[in-house]
């Protein structure tokens, strides 16, 4: 028998003669090559969900904060939370309402107790991190006019202006008062400051059109901050809400005068493109992509980048250890896949939370769990075309390599994976064939189907989406030249 690996994520060519490969809630994580394994890579599924907590109203999740001090902040609708270690919360304060993301950003790494919270409004908001006093940001200096973004550096606080124009604002140092002179602009190119984000202790400047500066600290007595000299990236952020910082770096969705829909690393000073011709594709295709929202979480070892695009209904995601795409998603009791529902992010008291973007709850999320808090997760993955000189060959036998006999319940019916056949590249399938996955304890099962007829030119894709702890590492493939 011949074995088929999986080498990459998702990659759903321009031509489905090149690929038609499908990877749905699921990671791929590299073998180490001494440690004998049968393929060079496994596939896991994506971390599962159990609910911690529920807001009294259910409302658009717009956002979770995990404090300097600790402390986890969720904003849901347009009420602002804090919830403790035990999941019990207090309400803190209103906000305008909406479900546009909220950004926010303290100071108590350098000794100060304020939250800066804004919503892309006219009107910011400070909460105390050790009374949970919240109120309006008062600035007397007609400086801060509302910001999609808030951020800190170097002991101060940092806003874009609302509406968009050039200019950023500072605060005072370890304080959310302001100075008249406190204002700067991005000057490289005549595009609006639509995003600004913190690298190391550089501030990104990012346009909506063809531009991001790096600044950087320079100690001015008149404005402390100047931009790097000759250091000019020629992209800007063609969604406000997909940038995002992970590990050291910072990633988004990029525009610029040639063209938009290039998702990007920063690597030093230069943009390193990180999506693939097929990502690139599927995404200029979306009606919209300015409602991206991007984030990220660290589990076993692995960086996801996650970018939610609403419009489109879809929720793409990049591994930075093994620098593959795949796409995660949500089905709903019509068996209908939609984007996930985990759609803010945050490590708080040990453990990784994500928020639901249309109810609010928060939940853990994590490799143990083996469904999305109740509701199956459905995994599927596509193999790449096989074919021999497209002569007709005749598929004699195909066994998934598959972790199997994991079910936990021993008296549940046997788990099943449903086996697609494509005779024409991945186009159309055939009705799917079921396999068994094996009851609790029958470790030796095989998963295997025969007979499998002729084709010049096959696709397979396996699903599964019982609760269980599973992996796929590839398939074998037992065929022959057909007579004719």
């Amino acid at each position: 028998m011949e074995g088929v690996p999986l080498l990459s994520g998702a990659y759903q060519a321009k031509s489905v003669i090149a690929s038609a490969q499908r990877s749905v809630n699921l990671y791929l994580e590299s073998n180490p090559q001494n440690i004998g394994a049968p393929f060079p890579t496994t596939h896991y599924q994506r971390p599962g969900k159990i609910l911690r907590w529920s807001p009294p109203a259910a409302g658009a999740g717009r956002g979770l904060y995990r404090a300097s001090n600790g402390d986890l902040f969720a904003v849901v609708n347009d009420t602002v939370y804090f919830i403790n270690s035990v999941y019990v919360h207090n309400t803190i304060g209103n906000i305008a309402g909406g479900s546009n993301p909220v950004s926010m950003a303290d100071n108590g790494a350098t000794g100060g107790a304020q939250i800066a919270l804004v919503d892309g409004t006219t009107t910011g908001y400070s909460i105390n991190m050790n009374t949970y006093v919240f109120g309006p940001i008062v600035d007397l200096t007609g400086l801060f006019t509302g910001a999609d973004f808030a951020a800190y550096l170097e002991t101060f606080f940092i806003f874009n202006t609302v509406p968009n124009t050039q200019n950023f604002i500072i605060s005072e140092p370890n304080s959310l008062t302001f100075n008249v002179q406190d204002i700067a602009a991005k000057v490289a190119y005549a595009d609006n400051l639509i995003a600004l984000g913190v690298r190391s202790k550089e501030l990104w400047l990012m346009g909506d059109a063809n531009s991001t500066e790096p600044w950087v600290l320079s100690g001015a007595a008149d404005f402390p901050f100047e931009s790097m000299p000759s250091t000019f990236l020629p992209y800007g952020c063609g969604a406000k809400y997909s940038l995002v910082f992970a590990d050291t770096a910072l990633y988004w969705v990029s525009i610029n005068l040639q063209g938009k829909a290039i998702f990007l690393k920063s690597e030093g000073y230069n943009p390193r493109r990180i999506s693939t011709h097929a990502i690139e594709k599927l995404v200029q295709g979306f009606t919209t992509i300015t409602d991206a929202v991007g984030q990220s979480f660290q589990i076993e070892g692995h960086t996801f980048v996650v970018w939610h695009f609403p419009t489109a209904n879809m929720t793409l995601v990049y591994d930075e250890a093994t620098q593959q795409w795949a796409q995660w998603g949500y089905t709903d009791n019509d068996g209908v896949l939609n984007r996930d529902r985990a759609c803010f992010y945050a490590n708080a008291y040990g453990k990784n939370f994500a928020q639901d973007w249309e109810t609010g709850a928060i939940y853990e999320i994590g490799g143990a769990f083996t469904d999305d808090n109740g509701q199956p997760i459905v995994k599927i993955r596509g193999f790449p075309v096989l074919q021999k000189s497209l002569d007709r060959v005749t598929h004699n036998t195909l066994r998934a390599y598959m972790e199997t006999g994991t079910e936990p319940d021993p008296n549940a019916t046997p788990p099943m994976v449903l086996l697609r056949i494509s005779d024409d590249n991945g186009r159309s399938f055939y009705d799917p064939i079921e396999l068994p996955l094996g009851a609790q304890g029958e470790y030796d099962t095989i998963v295997q189907a025969t007979r499998l007829g002729q084709a010049r030119s096959r696709v397979y894709e396996l699903e599964w989406s019982d609760p269980l702890q599973t992996a796929l590492n590839g398939v074998y493939i037992d065929a022959d030249e057909a007579d004719s």
